[in-house]
């Protein structure tokens, strides 16, 4: 099949790239003028040159000959632009939706988040109703929430069938947020742990959630939801030490309490101080995932369409860290 990705040259969209690829799919890869495409070229993808921002009619004939499309273009940090990260995340879905379907594509895989729940305080599944409260400063989780509102309206009104993946955060290769922040940290001796650091944390491997896409992309026919927020159990005290033996590092871990760490970081948000790594969300949600369960349920992905996760997190973040390396 030929398909088109949005978001190409990112974390999750160059890992579904390369998966896609390897087997043996045709990817026409959507990238800014400004983005580096170097890894792109290397797997053989055709390169278009263009913006989700752009209207529909433009992006049209970039499609053309493409029977799926796989959007996972998106602003995850803007500085606190609501206006930048609306404008990319619900008006470029629309966009991509509408091109889509003028140029006849058959099936569309739209990348959401598990951001879109809102605040939850137990095991989440797909049958869970996205309509908690969302911060008004969680620009990412109000946009995402916003654009899958896009996404089903467009499905129900015109016909395009899309199926919608909600991963949990990503980390891998071409990451550009977290593992680099948090392999800012680990430079360091002393490395300080959220609590005994012994909980499972809501992250997975970007070519995990890539596998998902893939199976999405050949089996599913639209009108389905699919959380792929758990590929393998994940500690704190295991993404740091995982990362910081790619990169070379053996710091020593110390913990801090949970109490000091929510409330010292209830004063950091109040002054407006927000994770590194993390900026599109708010200080005391980032407090609540590192200290917390993993919530997300994500046994419908792997029920319905045998997803079986190809890599464990120790390969992952070896690779991730290795990759960090070679890109310093």
């Amino acid at each position: 099949m030929r398909v088109f990705v949005t978001g190409a040259s990112g974390l999750i969209g160059s890992h579904v790239s390369k998966e896609l690829v390897d087997a043996g799919h045709e990817v026409v890869a959507l990238c800014r003028g400004s983005s580096d495409t170097a890894y792109l070229d290397h797997l053989g993808c055709r390169i278009v040159r263009g913006d989700v921002r752009s209207d529909a009619d433009t992006l049209v004939p970039l499609m053309a000959g493409c029977q799926r499309v796989v959007h996972a273009a998106a602003q995850v940090y803007a500085g606190g632009s609501w206006p930048k990260v609306r404008e990319s995340n619900v008006d470029g879905t629309r966009n991509v939706l509408t091109a889509a379907r003028l140029a006849g594509a058959e099936h569309v895989v739209h990348l959401s988040t598990v951001a879109v729940y809102g605040g939850v305080s137990g095991p989440t599944d797909e049958e869970a109703p996205v309509d908690n409260p969302i911060p008004p400063g969680d620009l990412y989780a109000r946009s995402k929430r916003e654009a899958e509102e896009v996404v089903l309206g467009i499905q129900d009104r015109r016909g395009l069938p899309v199926t919608i993946v909600r991963p949990s955060a990503v980390y891998g290769e071409r990451d550009r947020l977290m593992t680099p922040a948090i392999a800012g940290v680990l430079r360091f001796p002393v490395v300080a742990l959220l609590g005994p650091g012994h909980n499972t944390l809501p992250v997975v491997y970007a070519g995990n959630v890539a596998t998902a896409i893939r199976l999405m992309v050949e089996n599913c026919s639209g009108g389905e939801i699919f959380n792929v927020a758990m590929d393998y159990p994940l500690t704190q005290r295991s993404l740091f030490e995982g990362l910081a033996a790619g990169l070379g590092k053996a710091p020593r871990f110390v913990t801090v309490p949970a109490t000091v760490v929510r409330a010292v970081g209830g004063v950091l948000a109040r002054l407006g101080v927000s994770a590194p790594g993390a900026q599109h969300l708010p200080l005391e949600r980032v407090i609540d995932l590192a200290l917390g369960e993993n919530p997300f349920v994500s046994q419908r992905v792997r029920a319905r369409l045998g997803w079986e996760p190809p890599f464990a997190h120790e390969t992952a973040l070896t690779r991730t860290g290795q990759w960090l390396l070679a890109a310093r």
